[in-house]
């Protein structure tokens, strides 16, 4: 009984939570909207823009400021990377607040998402209610996962997409323990919300398909995708940096952001709030190429303004609604030439590619999409351009792409100040040349005992002073696999293996771990050569690497 309701009840009712997360959420930007209708002085909407988005900004920023103590951008991933480092310690003040400033934003116009504030609010109300549950604290990841995987089920109306979220995303798990609860937490967030809401497709399609030319383009349009994304980021990162030169506070962001934006929605009214209703009309063939090209670009340029200037919201719908309108400019262009290509279905394939170069979430992003649009027959082209996009987005951008994995072990990489440490770290410090080596031509009987005794469960095979291979004790279960006492360490090592060098740094071992999950790595002096020098204690690495994390809090608290 104690394991059905750790299953099934307590993720039932966290996504009872996530579904009401969700329609407070829709019924708060109606109440918005209604109130920006309200004080619409000018019966002019695109006029109004001009000051109610200022006027927000700085009522945003006031509240952001003095009542919060964490000041960033609730994103989805912002908040998959609190449960994860925080083992799902969210602060429901802020997820409350973080939904009530984005709806009233988005019902006056501000171009941002809905999906970040309902994810933080399903999570951390989650978080709050295990408090009461007394929930053991090692299940409280996960469930509070379970309240951000509910919340995006009834958001979007996808609870696939949000189950694969919970596994791409949070937990980097698969398991029996992690299936079901997500299952059960995300069907229940979306039978609530079609029940009140009903169940309606995001934007209405007709009727795509995909011929073997549009998947020949689909690189290019991949290529694209990323570039435009790219664009979007080192604009942010520009904005951002400009703040900082200028040495503006808050509140003078708020305001000069606040008037550009305004200014960029009052010559194109279209670009506000969610947009979704704008993308339907996209695939009701209601723009021109030339129109969705402006479009598209100005939505990301007024988002990436809003979040430089320190403003609550989600970047998902933003990156639907640029993704759609781009693709569907350059699908048009290309359908000049090649007739057969069609540009709404480059426009379904930009929706997902391009959150999915934002969000490196290739699947989520996918089937997001594809349940968002209840169309199916799609779904190939859409998964090839986001795995292809998110490729070429970490290309130009040179991003690690192995940072989530180890977000996952409780290390954020993407901390600019200790990637920097970890790259100055050299790993020749945490080098035991006392692991014993091995000699391709022993016998496993005649050392088994000896392996045993050892502190490492992975040896370095030598050819002379040379690395050929790695035994481990997986390699050595072999011999009850294939029942062969004679065996010698070259029938069951690993050739070949993936190895550090003496200048490897800190990332380099993190990248490392990334993909082989190990004890031990084998360091050796070049990788032409292959010398041998000895095996890396993965253990002592990572007690110093977080040291490195917390230095700087434990040396201000002892100041």
């Amino acid at each position: 009984m104690k394991s059905f309701t750790k299953l099934f009840i307590i993720p039932a009712f966290v996504g009872v939570i996530g579904g009401f997360s969700a329609i407070l959420m829709r019924e708060l930007i109606k109440l918005a909207t209604l109130g920006s209708s309200f004080f619409d002085l000018f019966h002019e909407e695109s006029y109004f823009y001009l000051i109610s988005i200022p006027a927000l900004f700085l009522v945003s920023s006031f509240i952001i400021n003095h009542f919060l103590e964490d000041t960033t951008n609730p994103t989805i991933d912002s908040v998959a990377r609190s449960i994860v480092l925080r083992k799902g310690r969210l602060n429901y003040k802020k997820g409350i607040a973080s939904v009530v400033l984005t709806a009233v934003n988005i019902g006056f116009g501000v171009p941002v998402g809905r999906e970040g504030p309902i994810a933080k609010l399903g999570g951390s109300l989650a978080s709050f209610a295990m408090k009461f549950l007394r929930v053991e604290g090692a299940n409280i990841p996960l469930l509070v996962s379970c309240g951000v995987s509910s919340a995006l089920a009834a958001t979007f109306n996808a609870p696939i997409a949000a189950i694969i979220f919970g596994f791409e995303i949070i937990l980097g798990r698969l398991s029996f323990n992690v299936i079901i609860p997500l299952s059960v937490a995300s069907a229940v967030g979306t039978l609530i919300s079609r029940h009140f809401l009903g169940n309606y497709p995001a934007f209405y399609l007709p009727k795509l398909s995909y011929t073997y030319t549009l998947l020949i383009f689909i690189p290019v349009f991949s290529f694209l995708f990323a570039l435009l994304v790219y664009t979007f980021e080192a604009l942010y990162s520009f904005l951002e940096h400009i703040y900082d030169r200028l040495k503006l506070s808050s509140y003078s962001k708020a305001i000069l952001g606040g008037f550009v934006v305004g200014v960029l929605l009052y010559f194109n009214p279209d670009a506000a709030s969610l947009g979704y209703d704008k993308v339907g009309r996209l695939f009701s063939c209601g723009f021109q190429y030339h129109e969705a090209l402006i479009l598209g670009i100005i939505k990301l340029l007024a988002l990436a303004i809003t979040f430089a200037s320190g403003m609550f919201g989600g970047v998902f719908a933003p990156s639907i609604f640029g993704g759609a309108f781009f693709g569907f400019a350059i699908g048009g262009f290309i359908h000049q030439f090649v007739s057969s290509v069609d540009p709404l279905s480059v426009a379904l394939i930009g929706t997902a590619a391009t959150t999915a170069s934002i969000s490196s979430a290739p699947f989520r992003s996918t089937l997001i999409v594809v349940e968002l649009a209840q169309n199916y027959h799609m779904i190939l082209p859409l998964i090839i351009g986001s795995v292809m996009t998110m490729y070429f987005s970490h290309m130009l951008e040179e991003k690690m792409h192995f940072s989530r994995s180890i977000m996952q072990k409780g290390f954020d990489i993407t901390n600019r100040k200790y990637a920097e440490e970890l790259k100055q770290l050299k790993i020749t410090n945490f080098i035991d040349k006392n692991v014993r080596t091995l000699k391709k031509d022993e016998l496993i009987c005649d050392i088994i005992f000896d392996l045993m005794n050892s502190h490492s469960s992975y040896f370095a095979v030598l050819e002379g002073a040379k690395l050929i291979g790695v035994l481990s004790f997986r390699d050595i279960r072999l011999i009850g696999e294939l029942d062969n006492k004679d065996m010698k360490v070259e029938d069951i090592m690993t050739q070949n293996p993936s190895f550090l060098t003496v200048k490897s740094n800190g990332l380099d071992v993190f990248e490392f771990i990334a993909h082989i999950d190990v004890d031990f790595i084998p360091v050796v002096v070049s990788e032409f050569d292959k010398e041998y020098v000895g095996m890396l204690d993965v253990k002592s690495f990572l007690k110093f690497a977080s040291f490195l994390y917390f230095k700087d809090r434990m040396v201000k608290r002892f100041k």
